[in-house]
């Protein structure tokens, strides 16, 4: 039951994604004369010398000394809860944003912080248009812990392997840190591997050739660009499972907010 749980969550989250990606403007399509890799750094001083852009409404999203806001707010209306209460009726939309560049290889670097509402989902993955992903997701309902995942799926999959490489992280520096604080997560990403660390410190390292199942290989291989969000999963019932939702809308006071304050890349040869 907790596998079927977890495999209709993520099917709705690799929806979610697919709609950004739908959503993009044509400008952002493949870039097969685009540089793989181009080494920057921003504190979102400005959004036009960021690199990114949204795809969302503009008022989901603000940009000020703190960094890059992204904002999930109440929907409109009367909120009410069905299948016993364990998904909402309405869900909100939020902020998503999307880098202009794509990277082939290299370290993404970003500072942030997500709220600790159950049901609220903040994620930083880098995304190909191949549907190669390697993701960063923090979880309202389980602050002390953040997510590492993959995915590239293979041309004769019918279906993403759900579940297969997702893995929960902690805070090894602090073991009463939440992702409500300011942390600085990273992703080095080689031909070989894929590291994920958090404050500095190494939390997982996923080797190319640990990454065959069935006899395929699942490593994401194809440049991808930097994708930002925060979203509702208050349903369906095994997302809002997941993200161990519904969200509370009577218990929360204004904005849901996460907060992006800087993000860095380095290139590898």
């Amino acid at each position: 039951m907790t596998s079927c749980l977890f495999a209709q969550s993520l099917v709705f989250f690799l929806a979610l994604v697919n709609s950004w990606t739908l959503a993009l403007p044509q400008s952002y399509a493949t870039r097969a004369n685009s540089p793989a890799c181009t080494p920057f750094r921003t504190t979102f001083s400005s959004l036009a010398s960021s690199q990114f852009r949204p795809i969302s409404d503009h008022e989901t999203f603000k940009v000020d000394r703190s960094g890059l806001s992204m904002f999930l707010d109440r929907p409109a209306g009367t909120i009410g809860t069905t299948h016993d209460g364990k998904v909402n009726d309405k869900l909100a939309d939020g902020a998503t944003m999307n880098s202009t560049f794509y990277m082939h290889y290299g370290k993404l670097m970003i500072e942030m912080t997500a709220p600790s509402i159950p049901g609220v989902v903040t994620a930083a993955i880098l995304i190909a248009d191949q549907k190669d992903e390697i993701d960063i997701e923090c979880l309202g309902g389980t602050p002390s812990r953040w997510d590492s995942n993959i995915f590239a799926p293979t041309p004769n999959e019918l279906k993403p392997l759900y579940g297969v490489f997702n893995m929960k992280q902690r805070f090894p520096k602090d073991k009463e840190a939440t992702t409500s604080e300011m942390h600085k997560y990273t992703i080095d990403w080689n031909k070989d591997r894929i590291i994920w660390s958090v404050d500095g410190d190494i939390v997982r390292t996923l080797n190319r050739r640990d990454t065959i199942v069935a006899g395929s290989e699942h490593f994401p291989t194809h440049p991808a660009r930097v994708q930002l969000g925060i979203w509702d999963a208050s349903g369906p019932v095994g997302t809002a499972h997941w993200a161990k939702g519904p969200i509370n809308w009577n218990g929360i006071e204004g904005r849901i907010r996460a907060v992006v304050k800087s993000i860095e890349v380095e290139c590898h040869d």
